[in-house]
């Protein structure tokens, strides 16, 4: 019951506030009138009450305190006059003979009591029903001296019945729960805002970017979320700073060491000893300078300004072809978005470098259908990657199996890691997906503004 119970809720915190908050008065409201209905005297819902026996009651006291027959004439006359429903009680009637109903028998017992001594009360014959409703009796006075007074009851107003009673319902519950989800949606969003804004600010987290998450307004428990939140991301920035500022340091510092072995090596007489000591050197100085481009590029750029993106890779294109590459693009002549164009540049020239080196005739395709983000798909058709080996191979320093050797111009698995990292950096992401027809599809996708 409570699985089911959570699944109709609704997603937001606030229309699931309000869910609850409606559904609660109208159960409240359905057990009230259940309550009601089944445990208070019928006397109390039965319309209308007795204000009908108090004024026959207030009459007869007035005629009990006139000091003659003339003045108990003029007021029974006054009495007669105003109160259409009052009349002069026949001679010879009589209270009803049918069985009363425990009301109707309260009702006749404390009018025993509050007129003992000055008239006899009666509870006559009820009128037919009104609507199918059941209708109060009428109830009579026989003074000491024969003379007596009838009062009639009020008309009844029956309710709706039938399908004029469901829509009146209908009409009611619908209103309030209308007036009472408005008010709810109000209230529960001064709570939630402040949640969809620290959301929003985790989702807008970047290390390489101070961004404090200011929350004014809400309960003290978001505040002081939001205040945690900040000080995490600060621990998280001064930490990646911390790690990338070493690592820069390590790698920096290696290539003095490798200048010397390399000038030393040249004092070497044996001509293979010294072509595999300085193969060797070779080999760590480019993986010295992967690793700097990898934490130099990893960092988010500030430079993001709007960029002709057909032209950007219609340059890259050239550029391969002047190398001897033939490089096609696909696409529009002219798009625009928001991007760092030498991180964008690199991260394209990556992407083709791997297409060359493991596939074959290299595609660029842009795709603008979308007005919110822009793609950039880089093809070829060459054995492709394996889906389990897709996720891992954005990972720094992981080679597949088609490239774990480290032979000359072979990389050093930091490629696809600076790509992913340059798209991150402007907000979007790098995908692996299978080409159809064979080959390897890589997407850079960001969004156009940010």
């Amino acid at each position: 019951m409570k699985r089911l119970f959570l699944r109709l809720l609704p997603e937001r915190a606030a229309a699931q506030i309000a869910v609850i908050v409606v559904g609660s008065l109208i159960l409240a409201n359905i057990v009230t009138a259940v309550v009601l209905l089944t445990t208070l005297p019928s006397e109390f819902r039965r319309l209308p009450s007795f204000p009908y026996v108090v004024e026959l009651v207030t009459v007869a006291r007035q005629l009990q305190a006139t000091g003659n027959p003339q003045e108990r004439e003029t007021v029974l006359s006054a009495a007669l006059a105003a109160n259409p429903r009052l009349s002069r009680l026949a001679e010879g009637v009589q209270a009803t003979t049918r069985s009363l109903p425990k009301p109707d028998r309260e009702m006749r017992q404390r009018l025993l009591e509050d007129l003992a001594g000055i008239a006899e009360p009666l509870i006559l014959d009820k009128p037919e029903r009104q609507g199918g409703l059941p209708a109060p009796p009428p109830v009579g006075l026989r003074f000491p001296d024969g003379s007596g007074l009838a009062m009639a009851p009020p008309p009844m107003t029956p309710p709706p019945r039938g399908l004029a009673f469901i829509i009146y319902l209908l009409v009611m519950l619908a209103s309030l729960a209308m007036l009472i989800g408005l008010l709810s949606l109000w209230a529960t969003r001064a709570v939630v805002s402040p949640l969809t804004g620290l959301a929003e600010a985790a989702d807008r987290f970047d290390p390489d970017r101070d961004e404090v998450v200011a929350i004014e307004r809400g309960p003290v428990e978001v505040k002081r979320l939001a205040g945690a939140f900040s000080a995490m991301a600060g621990r998280i920035r001064r930490l990646v700073d911390e790690r990338t500022r070493m690592l820069a340091a390590v790698s920096h510092d290696l290539r003095t060491p490798i200048t010397r072995l390399r000038l030393r090596a040249e004092d070497i007489g044996e001509e293979d000893k010294r072509q595999a000591i300085l193969s060797d050197l070779a080999l760590m100085e480019r993986m010295v300078g992967g690793a700097l481009s990898y934490l130099r590029e990893g960092r988010a750029s500030g430079s993001m300004v709007a960029t002709d993106i057909p032209a950007l890779l219609q340059t890259i294109c050239d550029d391969f072809g002047d190398l001897g590459h033939i490089v096609v693009y696909q696409g529009p002549m002219r798009a625009s978005a928001l991007c760092d164009s030498d991180q964008m540049m690199r991260a394209v020239t990556n992407l083709i470098d791997n297409a060359i080196k493991f596939g074959g005739k290299p595609a660029v395709v842009l795709d603008d259908a979308d007005p919110e983000r822009i793609a950039i798909m880089v093809e070829d058709d060459g054995p492709g990657i394996a889906a389990e080996e897709r996720e891992k191979v954005f990972e720094p320093f992981y080679r597949s199996d088609l490239a774990r050797t480290l032979r000359e111009g072979s990389g050093f698995g930091l490629g696809l890691a600076i790509v992913r990292a340059i798209a991150e950096g402007h907000r979007g992401e790098l995908t692996l997906s299978e080409r159809p027809g064979g080959g390897l599809r890589a997407v850079i996708a960001w969004p156009r503004r940010w």
